[in-house]
C-alpha cells in the first residue's frame, strides 16, 4: 500500500475533524432553530466521514504493515 495513499487520507480524517468542530461551533452561534438544526445535522455527517474514512484507513495500513 502507498505510503502516499496513507498520508492523503490522514489528512482527509483530520479535515473531517476540523469541519465537524467548526459545525459544531457554528451551531452554538446559531441565532436560529433551524440554522442551530443545520449545522448539528452537518456536524453529524462530518462524524459519520470521519469514522468511515478512519475505520477504511486502519484497514488499509494493517494491508500495508502485512
Amino acid at each position: 500500500m502507498s505510503d502516499e495513499i496513507i498520508k492523503t487520507l490522514e489528512e482527509v480524517v483530520e479535515a473531517e475533524k476540523t469541519m465537524k468542530a467548526k459545525f459544531q461551533r457554528l451551531a452554538e452561534l446559531a441565532e436560529t432553530p433551524e440554522m442551530r438544526a443545520l449545522f448539528k445535522e452537518l456536524a453529524l455527517e462530518e462524524e459519520n466521514h470521519e469514522k468511515e474514512l478512519g475505520e477504511r484507513l486502519t484497514a488499509l495500513r494493517l494491508m500495508r504493515d502485512r
